[in-house]
């Protein structure tokens, strides 16, 4: 079977729910502690083994670019002045083999995934939306590492699912499961957005994925709906085909397009961290306490 080498991550998008920020700053650079979250996003995928990144930009967000690429001055004053776990902090995304995908019109999923063909060719990959950071449970493989090994394994497209009830049916594309067998899931439809009435099931599309590179072809030729090609009719056709599988995520989720995941994110990161976690936790308590009163 195909190795995955290649990743694309989406990052054109306008960033309109965190107005004022993101006229200046690309929602992709918005900070979960002390690094950007497409930074999370590409550690998960160097942990996974997948090496060669695209990232696919709107014209203008050179910034993110400029992330992952050397600060000479900054870089010589932290060594002169002997700072080196600054060093080390600022050098460290420097090594990722990051390249640039331009995607010049807001035509959706599709279209950033479409934009970055060239560099992938015909080769299967993974997919990743910047708007989750999915962070692994220590000792355990990653999502996209799951979903990564199952491709390798069986040659088939997947998709990570998570259950979801009530009015949240409605926020996700919907899965229709088929057999389940060694927590690898037969997808045999998938609509996007449904009615709750019409759910295939509990299980929703988050955003992570392995997809072979027959994508793009089959992404050509669909026809647009509201001037936006869909890739869960892309997805769909595979299902119908017995050409997509789904694995249930097991990493702790966060949402950070949403204002609030975005706050949940950065306090979870922060009680996790070594230099101020404790600090956080006792802030935390305190203010819990004081809003009983």
């Amino acid at each position: 079977m195909r190795k995955v080498n290649k990743a694309i991550i989406p990052a054109a998008g306008l960033g309109t729910r965190f107005l004022p920020i993101t006229k200046a700053l690309p929602k992709p650079m918005l900070p979960v502690l002390d690094k950007p979250t497409i930074q999370y996003i590409v550690e998960e995928l160097e942990s996974a083994g997948i090496k060669d990144i695209i990232v696919v930009v709107s014209p203008g967000q050179e910034i993110i670019g400029k992330h992952f690429s050397e600060a000479a001055v900054l870089e010589k004053r932290l060594l002169s002045e002997g700072k080196t776990e600054l060093y080390k902090k600022a050098t460290a995304t420097n090594g990722f083999n990051v390249k640039f995908a331009v995607q010049k019109e807001a035509n959706g999923l599709a279209g950033a995934i479409l934009s970055a063909e060239s560099l992938v060719g015909d080769e299967p990959f993974a997919l990743l939306l910047g708007d989750e950071l999915l962070c692994a449970k220590d000792g355990k493989d990653s999502c996209i590492k799951t979903l990564k090994d199952i491709y390798e394994k069986t040659g088939k497209s997947v998709i990570a699912t998570m259950e979801v009830f009530g009015s949240d049916v409605e926020k996700y594309g919907n899965v229709g499961i088929g057999k389940e067998e060694n927590d690898v899931i037969t997808v045999n439809a998938i609509v996007e957005k449904p009615h709750i009435s019409e759910a295939l099931s509990n299980n929703a599309v988050i955003g992570r994925y392995v997809l072979d590179g027959k994508i793009f072809s089959m992404l050509k030729k669909l026809k647009p709906r509201n001037n936006e090609i869909y890739l869960t009719d892309a997805l769909n056709e595979l299902a119908v085909s017995g050409e997509l599988l789904a694995s249930t995520v097991k990493d702790d989720r966060y949402d950070v397009g949403d204002k609030f995941g975005y706050i949940k994110a950065n306090v979870e990161i922060a009680l996790k961290s070594k230099e101020i976690g404790e600090d956080v936790k006792q802030y935390i308590i305190e203010t819990a306490e004081r809003l009983k009163k």
